[in-house]
């Protein structure tokens, strides 16, 4: 099942974010836009904030530019795909790791080859920094009343089911639950950190401090203990296996 990956567009110019994020949703179904910017001051808080998977960063911007912005963002967990209608630009723009350049007034085509790229790059490669994205810091997007969580698989400790329900245990202490069964919540993970120990649990494998295998217990970092099907036992040996090797 492949991810929809989340999307932040910036740009000053109100015609031109609409105009993108218009073309991102007939264009490119592997990416959602999840919000826009109109500064680089408003795109650096919602970086932060949604953590988002693709940056559409303009260049050219009042106050500050999209090139100084991303001489301050600290942690780089996303593909940065440059905008502008100035070809001059695109040293700078390989200079600050951009994954790729788009010029002004876009290409259909161009930004078709750009998602696809994208899309590759983050199934086959993964690898961290340059824009690149591990799985460790994929996102899982929750939804609560009114509310909506955007949770790295990382901070994922356990998942476990109760009834319809799912309900995740993340690193801080803290649960969300979600009205979807651990089926579905498997499969919006995606992920092969994830492994599933018994019918009604998901545990992440860089979390397990140690398996009883007379028990049939997995013992979690946090402490907590979780059951573990008898038919899981070899599989969940053979995974923890490949870490212990990788």
């Amino acid at each position: 099942m492949l991810k929809q990956l989340h999307a932040l567009v910036v740009d000053d110019e109100p015609h031109c974010r609409e105009m993108l994020c218009r073309q991102i949703e007939r264009t490119c179904p592997s990416i959602r836009v999840l919000q826009t910017a109109s500064s680089a001051k408003e795109a650096h808080r919602l970086i932060d904030e949604l953590v988002p998977d693709v940056v559409f960063m303009d260049i050219h911007m009042p106050h500050l530019s999209g090139l100084e912005l991303m001489d301050r963002v600290s942690r780089r967990d996303f593909y940065l795909v440059f905008t502008t209608a100035f070809d001059q630009y695109v040293v700078e723009a390989l200079r600050r790791d951009a994954f790729d350049y788009l010029l002004k007034p876009i290409d259909r085509e161009d930004l078709l080859g750009c998602s696809r790229r994208v899309l590759m790059h983050f199934y086959h490669h993964r690898t961290p920094g340059k824009g690149a994205i591990s799985p460790a810091t994929r996102r899982l997007e929750v939804s609560t009343t009114g509310k909506k969580h955007f949770v790295r698989h990382s901070d994922i400790v356990h998942v476990e089911a109760e009834g319809s329900y799912t309900t995740l245990h993340l690193l801080t202490g803290k649960k969300l639950t979600l009205s979807k069964n651990l089926k579905k919540v498997e499969e919006m993970l995606d992920n092969d950190m994830f492994f599933r120990a018994h019918n009604s649990h998901l545990v992440q494998l860089d979390h397990v401090r140690s398996c009883n295998y007379r028990e049939n217990t997995l013992t979690l970092l946090d402490g907590r203990t979780v059951p573990m099907a008898v038919r899981k036992r070899e599989a969940l040996k053979h995974r923890m296996s490949l870490l212990m090797t990788g």
